[in-house]
Formats: C-alpha cells, sequence, structure tokens
C-alpha cells in the first residue's frame, strides 16, 4: 500500500483530516477506477462539501458492487455421469430379441464407460411386471427400460386404467435400438410357398388354420390380425407366454403360421424346418432376400414391423437422455455391432429423435384400429 502523510487545516469552526498520496504513480493500484477520478482532482476540490459527497457515494457503490459479487450464486457444474452401475431392464425373459440387443449395449457401454452397465430381465405380465419397475423408479439415469414398441404403443390402448402404471406419464423414450423384420413362417409340411397359396389354402379349408403370438397383444398378434384383416383370410389365435414356445409348436406341427420376428425363426428357416412365405416389412430382410413381402405377394398396404426402443422414468436429465441416444447409434451402427445384428436378421433403427416420436404415434394409431376391428379384449 502507499504511504499517506495527514495535515490540519482549519475551515470555519471545522477541522478536515486530508490524506494525501506520496506516489502518484500507486493511484490505479490502491483505488477503484471511479475512485482515482476524484483523487486526481484533489487539489482544488478537497475543500467543497460537494467533493466529500462524491467520495462518499463513491465508496458506497463500490461496497455495494463488492457485496453484490460476493453473494452471487455461482452455476453449478454439471454432474458427472454415469459415477456408477446402470441397470437396463428387459421385462422380457433372457434369450428374446430385446435380451440380444440390451446386452449388446450393455457391453460396449459398460467398456467405454469404465462403469458396470447390467441387463436384467424381470419378465411376466406380458411385460408389465419390469416396465413397472422402470415406471416407479428415480429419473437419474441410472434405471433404463429394453422393450418392445408395442408396450408403448399398443399397450395402453389394450389395457387402458387396468396398466398399474401410465405408461406416457411415467416413461419416456430415450433411444431407437433396432428394427426386426417380421416374418411369416410355416412348418414345412404345409403344401404352400408364398402367400398367394397360403390364401388359397386358407380359403379352402376355413377355421381350420391357426397362428400362434407370443401373447394377447404383441406384435405376433396383431401383425397377424392385421393380415387377417388385409387378407380376408380368417385364422384362429392360440396365444402362448413368450415367442419360443409358439416356434416350439409351429416347428411340431401344432399350429399352422407364426408372425414373428426374425431372429427367433432365422436357423430354423436355413435349416430347413420351416418355410418363409413372406416378409411383413416395407421391405425385404437383408437376411432373407429372396423373400418377398406381403405387399409384393398381393395384399398391398400391409406392412409392419418388430421395433425395440430404450426408456427410462420421465424427468430424465435432457443431457443423460442425449447421452444414451448418441451412445445407442454409435454402438448399433458400429461394424463389429452391424456384423452381428445382420446375423440375427436385426438392422439399427437410424432415425432423429422427432421423427421418432412421431412414429410411436402413428403406429399407436395404426394399432388402435386393428384392435377396435379385430375386438381384441384382454380378460
Amino acid at each position: 500500500m502507499p504511504k499517506t502523510s495527514s495535515r490540519q487545516r482549519r475551515n470555519g469552526s471545522r477541522h478536515i483530516k486530508v490524506f494525501s498520496l506520496s506516489n502518484e504513480n500507486s493511484l490505479g493500484q490502491c483505488c477503484h477506477p471511479s475512485f482515482q477520478i476524484v483523487l486526481a482532482n484533489r487539489d482544488h476540490q478537497w475543500e467543497s462539501p460537494v467533493y466529500w459527497n462524491r467520495i462518499l457515494n463513491v465508496c458506497v457503490a463500490v461496497l455495494a458492487l463488492m457485496g453484490s459479487q460476493a453473494t452471487s450464486p455461482v452455476q453449478a457444474e454439471p454432474k458427472a455421469y454415469p459415477t456408477h452401475a446402470v441397470r437396463i431392464v428387459d421385462a422380457f425373459p433372457a434369450g428374446g430379441s430385446t435380451d440380444y440387443l440390451a446386452r449388446q449395449i450393455a457391453t460396449r457401454t459398460g467398456n467405454e464407460w469404465n462403469v458396470p452397465v447390467v441387463v436384467e430381465n424381470r419378465s411376466g405380465a406380458a411385460g408389465q411386471i419390469g416396465t413397472g419397475s422402470v415406471a416407479r423408479s428415480e429419473p437419474d439415469g441410472y434405471t433404463l427400460l429394453v422393450i418392445p414398441n408395442e408396450l408403448w404403443s399398443v399397450a395402453p390402448v389394450l389395457y387402458g386404467k387396468r396398466l398399474p402404471y401410465d405408461t406416457h406419464k411415467q416413461l419416456m423414450p430415450v433411444a431407437p435400438v433396432a428394427q426386426v423384420p417380421i416374418v411369416v413362417s410355416v412348418n414345412s409340411s404345409l403344401p404352400v410357398s408364398n402367400i398367394k397359396e397360403f390364401i388359397a389354402y386358407a380359403k379352402a379349408h376355413p377355421g381350420q388354420l391357426t397362428f400362434g403370438s407370443a401373447g394377447i397383444g404383441s406384435i405376433h398378434h396383431l401383425a397377424a390380425e392385421y393380415f387377417a384383416a388385409k387378407s380376408g383370410v380368417p385364422l384362429m389365435h392360440v396365444p402362448y407366454q413368450g415367442t419360443a414356445p409358439a416356434v416350439n409348436d409351429l416347428l411340431g406341427g401344432q399350429i399352422s403360421v407364426v408372425f414373428s420376428p426374425i431372429s427367433s425363426v432365422l436357423s430354423h428357416i436355413q435349416a430347413g424346418k420351416l418355410k418363409a412365405i413372406a416378409v411383413a416389412g416395407e421391405k425385404r430382410a437383408l437376411a432373407l432376400p429372396d423373400v418377398p413381402t406381403v405387399a409384393e405377394s398381393g395384399v398391398p398396404d400391409y406392412t409392419t414391423t418388430f421395433r425395440v426402443s430404450l426408456l427410462a422414468p420421465r424427468g430424465i436429465p435432457d443431457d443423460v437422455r442425449q447421452k444414451w441416444f448418441d451412445q445407442v447409434r454409435k454402438v448399433t451402427t458400429s461394424d463389429d455391432v452391424r456384423q452381428a445384428l445382420a446375423v440375427q436378421g436385426i438392422e439399427p433403427d437410424v432415425i432423429d429423435y422427432a421423427a421418432w416420436l412421431k412414429r410411436f404415434d402413428q403406429d399407436a394409431e395404426q394399432w388402435k384400429k386393428v384392435i377396435q376391428q379385430a375386438n381384441i379384449r384382454v380378460e
């Protein structure tokens, strides 16, 4: 600090103590800029009361400024994520398409982020047990849900208020994962090799053809009912507790046809135990390039695809949701995972977030009509 000296001067009956700087160059070192202006002109103004009022005002202003800066809130930095294990809940048993996809994501993400990412299978009640457990979890990004899209777009329509959770209020979409072509498969002993022959055979044997599904309201069920309505072919529904038992009965000849994700039947088709007579999607499956679509085969405007998505409890931070969206896209489109998925007949679901949400709404409208037309009910 610069040295100061003082002297007493008489001004009427008052004594004023005046401090002067011994070093003019130190002016900028000891004073606020506003104070410098006052002191720089002190030689001729120190006797004026106005001068001292100006000094007082400047001091008050400087102190107020210093106080506001000291008490102003500091912007909190975003919390690091993730700092501990992340859990991905699969609402269906191990071994299915959702389980396979969840484990692909979990393994690679855990390795990249250096935290455990574990898959927990919580099946039962057509996916409601696992879905409900996530819906009631904290929206902190450490509990996620991998499900087929119909649990978002179909279950609320089919079950309504009987669901033990509110799907759209308690959950939110995080990232599209993959799309799995649905294949129309029949037992190799059935004397048909394409959709036209299947329709002709079904009409010649009314009430005799049955289709299996993974349960009432499953994509297998809705795809078959949609086909029956579009083609005018009567089919009898036999619901199962999952895809595997339905495929097993198709192999054994207990049922006639299954509309199922390609990953559930591809190995049996390649072994000649089942026949793929059509693909239900908009385009042919990469794993079965010689099998035409249902629309190509004479049932126009028919298309449906089994899709899998990643969800989270509603309220998950935006930056965490975006981090997972980017990570899922990165994993599913990487060369090694893409090749691994292709072996199962699965394709990455590459779509931007806004278009993805819009497609959810479109799917919900389509399946609502199918449910009403087929009078599908859950007892």
